[in-house]
């Protein structure tokens, strides 16, 4: 019986992922148990994901397996593992989402936060984007007038340069601004 019981939780490295059908598939190998025992590779391991959560772990990522019945041949991931990405220092009840290339998406007490690791960010496929609040943007803001870049900077030092000629009181109106975008 105990024997069983050690056969239906095992622990190893991913050496191989196969992420093109509808199951995540890998190759893990499991360290040897014991004197006189090699390694044991097991093929074609299934990984089980939670919906809407999706990864590919790098190679050599600890991962923890089940076994129906005990049985090596029936085996399937149930936890990854990578210590060199997993981000350190959340607080307890933060949660987030990384990837090895330093990308993460924290969800703190303070609200959520985006650290792209010096990639760019893109948002794409939709019919618009709303922002309800303020908006902080540190450096320069581009937006597609008509296919033509125009860098909303160059928007408003235009406008700060800008006068009118021909100014007359009253209800009258005035020539075009001297500056033009």
């Amino acid at each position: 019986m105990r024997q069983f019981l050690a056969n239906l939780v095992g622990a190893g490295n991913v050496t191989t992922v196969d992420d093109t059908g509808p199951v995540q598939q890998m190759q893990v190998t499991e360290p040897a148990a014991g004197s006189g025992f090699g390694s044991r590779v097991l093929d074609k391991v299934l990984r089980i994901f939670q919906f809407g959560f999706t990864s590919v772990p790098p190679l050599g990522s600890q991962v923890v397996t089940l076994r129906r019945g005990g049985d090596r041949s029936i085996t399937i991931v149930i936890g990854t593992n990578h210590q060199a990405s997993r981000p350190t220092g959340l607080q307890p009840g933060d949660s987030a989402m990384y990837d090895v290339r330093g990308v993460i998406i924290k969800f703190t007490a303070a609200g959520p936060l985006i650290d792209c690791g010096g990639l760019p960010f893109v948002v794409q496929n939709t019919t618009g984007m709303h922002v309800k609040g303020a908006l902080t943007v540190d450096d320069d803001v581009t937006a597609l007038a008509a296919s033509d870049p125009l860098a909303i900077s160059t928007v408003r030092s235009t406008f700060n340069a800008h006068d009118h000629s021909g100014v007359t009181a009253g209800t009258g109106t005035s020539s075009t601004p001297t500056a033009e975008l």
